[in-house]
């Protein structure tokens, strides 16, 4: 008995101190670039949620909109662009909506600064993909082809993502910040199934993924609620 009781006033202080910390709410947008195959600029925009819990800690979400521009494109002896003998070009743009759990830490003595990592999955809202693929390394032989094939039913429907970043907050009011958000985004498995082995579309130039590493770049406001002086 005197556990729970003990267990119970604990509690009691947890949540306690729980509603007495900050709790910043805000949106934000930008762009970013993959780290390969990029094609296009990614655009991205969403709402940020951080209560604080205790010493600069906090925790929350992201639920924002995120865009990826990729060409893969692979060709016999390096060629680009469409230019060689034999090879595979793989265009794919498409967007996904993301909801992702939030860990963050406050940096410096006034924590301007925070830390954060994010985790979630994305559902595809829309998209289209296409492929080429060409061999006419046998000349005017038996053999030769040149096929572009609309492979949008191939991009994957949810895709899960960890984003690493931080975030600057500037003063604007007491309970107003300008922010500036610097994000590298990780996805854990190919955009599209273009790429499986198992794909019977395939040839020796194929992509073996499509997993873009984003670097984003994005400014927002949020707005910081104080808790009431006791």
């Amino acid at each position: 008995m005197k556990r729970i009781i003990l267990f119970a006033f604990l509690s009691f202080l947890a949540i306690r101190g729980l509603a007495q910390t900050n709790t910043f709410i805000g949106v934000y947008g930008g762009g970013g670039l993959s780290t390969r195959y990029n094609y296009d600029v990614a655009i991205s925009g969403g709402v940020d949620f951080v209560k604080g819990l205790f010493h600069r800690t906090g925790l929350g979400f992201n639920l924002f909109y995120q865009t990826y521009g990729m060409e893969y494109d692979n060709e016999q002896y390096s060629v680009k662009h469409g230019g060689g003998n034999a090879g595979v070009v793989v265009l794919n743009q498409s967007s996904y909506i993301f909801f992702a759990p939030k860990f963050d830490y406050g940096m410096g003595r006034r924590e301007n600064i925070h830390f954060y990592v994010n985790a979630g999955v994305g559902y595809n809202m829309s998209g289209t993909e296409t492929m080429r693929k060409w061999d006419k390394s046998n000349g005017s032989g038996y053999g030769n082809y040149d096929s572009l094939i609309n492979t949008t039913t191939n991009i994957n429907k949810l895709v899960m993502r960890v984003g690493v970043g931080f975030t600057e907050y500037l003063f604007t009011s007491r309970t107003w910040r300008f922010t500036v958000t610097e994000e590298f985004g990780f996805i854990n498995k190919s955009l599209s199934t273009t790429s499986d082995f198992l794909n019977p579309s395939r040839t020796q130039y194929s992509p073996r993924d499509l997993k873009p590493t984003l670097f984003s770049l994005q400014i927002g406001m949020t707005h910081i609620h104080f808790p009431k002086a006791r």
